[in-house]
């Protein structure tokens, strides 16, 4: 395939575009929907495979889905930026090349139900904290912790602002081996480390890494869907890791490598550096494909010095003692992996979008 470097105007596109989808007749065709965009997988397979960019105009702008998903914190930016299209899992998604709202908090985009496209409230809700760091206690019929800090107390030095919850609040319980450590119930106390609930008999219990605990209050449906040219999309984030939460952000990969993590998948492989495998952070990247299309980190914006919005928000949260901290990619380049508080509204969080084509 031939090389592409800087992302072109739209009138490159479209010469750039019916290049590649020359190319693409000696390909299996893997799209049969009425989707904009090439038909015939340019790279990759049906499991992460690369059909083509699809300008603004025949998808949708970043101003318009920002208002058909109800997202308004942020700052507009690269309305008209291209889509990637392309099929991971055997579902046809689109992302845009660069950001198109940066000082977004995830938080804001949790509230607006397009973050896990999962049809409940996702991993983790904002105010929540999830993984082995928790404990249950049948003695006191309590949750605890040394680590996760339950209540927002910054006088600690610790890089938390966020309390799960207030006496009286309501909070879930779920993802515990124990059914009756999984419901709703009321707290009665809480400190930095314990709290005490009411409301059902707690069972001793550790070391459950899909153990979690957050408010009700909190909790949104992950299902935003949205109509374009007659087509219904799950609007969702990327996911940035293997899994989620991480396994494990203290690991030399920080939990990125496996077939799960999306951006590996999808991004790293049409960025320049897939070519020399010379990534900036090789450990987060592990070895991808080379898709020959090598765009760069200022075309993607995942660059701190390409402007606001490098930090890509994820799906994923860390699996350890900072769990309000959710994944991003960017910042110091595609490869690179970090995490950023759920509620930070800070000018390098960026909004990405992945719509999925539903049917």
């Amino acid at each position: 395939m031939a090389e592409i470097f800087n992302l072109p105007a739209k009138e490159q596109f479209d010469l750039m575009n019916q290049h590649l989808e020359k190319i693409a007749n000696t390909r299996v065709q893997e799209d049969y929907s009425n989707a904009p965009g090439g038909k015939f997988l340019l790279a990759g397979d049906k499991n992460a495979g690369f059909f083509g960019f699809v300008p603004a105009s025949d998808l949708i702008t970043g101003d318009q889905i920002a208002l058909d998903v109800g997202i308004s914190a942020g700052t507009l930016q690269f309305s008209d930026t291209p889509w990637i299209k392309y099929i991971f899992k055997g579902r046809i998604c689109f992302i845009p090349v660069k950001p198109i709202r940066h000082s977004t908090t995830w938080n804001a985009i949790y509230e607006a139900g397009a973050v896990y496209a999962s049809n409940d409230e996702g991993t983790l809700p904002p105010n929540g904290r999830i993984g082995t760091q928790l404990s249950i206690s049948a003695t006191d019929n309590s949750i605890n912790t040394t680590t996760e800090h339950f209540k927002g107390d910054k006088s600690s030095g610790m890089d938390y602002a966020d309390t799960v919850a207030a006496v009286g609040d309501t909070v879930v319980l779920k993802g515990w081996a124990n059914s009756a450590n999984n419901g709703e119930f009321t707290v009665s106390s809480i400190t930095d480390t314990k709290i005490v609930l009411s409301g059902g008999s707690l069972v001793t219990e550790s070391g459950n890494k899909k153990g979690r605990i957050y408010p009700k209050a909190n909790a949104v449906t992950q299902n935003k869907v949205v109509t374009i040219n007659g087509l219904k999309y799950r609007v969702r984030l990327i996911h940035g890791a293997a899994s989620d939460p991480v396994d494990s952000y203290a690991n030399a990969d920080r939990g990125s490598i496996g077939p799960d993590n999306e951006w590996n998948a999808i991004i790293l492989p049409l960025h320049e550096h897939a070519k020399l495998q010379n990534w900036n952070y090789p450990a987060y990247a592990g070895t991808t494909e080379d898709w020959g299309v090598y765009l760069t980190d200022a075309d993607l914006i995942t660059h701190h010095t390409f402007g606001s919005g490098n930090y890509t928000w994820c799906q994923e949260t860390r699996d350890d003692s900072a769990t309000w901290r959710r994944v991003v990619r960017g910042n110091y380049g595609a490869s690179c992996l970090g995490a950023g508080f759920s509620w930070d509204s800070a000018s390098y969080g960026g909004w990405r979008p992945v719509l999925e084509l539903l049917g």
